[in-house]
């Protein structure tokens, strides 16, 4: 029986925008475009299974979160994170590299712990734009 239910739009993953990414609004005037962390994003899907078997392996060796976060930094660059507006150096807007990204998220704690909350939670994939949270990000 073939069943379609009124009103669960809102109750539905939206799995384009997990894939093509949002907009995370950071301060300062940043924008970064992150996908999810899901299998609706295929760079994610295929490389998930390495990144979790490397993740155990940390967290079994007891590594330190900063160790976690320099192996997660540039899984997030290359997979997750898709774009930026607002990322400068001495006034100059950065153009968006896997490279630049990860010094990015490394040089700033906010928007690492941003990108590490809003990429495992489809419901941060809802529309267009999403802002940190900033008073919890980092505590």
């Amino acid at each position: 029986m073939d069943y379609e239910f009124d009103n669960i739009e809102e109750l539905q993953r939206k799995r384009d925008i997990e894939a093509e990414g949002t907009e995370l609004g950071l301060p300062g005037d940043i924008t970064l475009v992150v996908r999810a962390a899901t299998d609706a994003n295929p760079l994610w899907r295929t490389a998930s299974v390495a990144i979790g078997k490397e993740l155990r392996r940390l967290r079994n060796a007891r590594a330190t979160n900063e160790q976690l976060r320099n192996y997660l930094a540039p899984q997030y660059a290359r997979h997750l994170v898709k774009g930026w507006r607002g990322v400068r150096i001495k006034g100059v807007e950065v153009p968006y590299s896997v490279e630049a990204c990860t010094a990015f998220l490394l040089a700033a704690d906010d928007a690492y712990t941003a990108v590490d909350e809003i990429v495992y939670d489809t419901l941060n994939f809802r529309s267009a734009r999403v802002g940190a949270i900033v008073e919890h990000v980092g505590n």
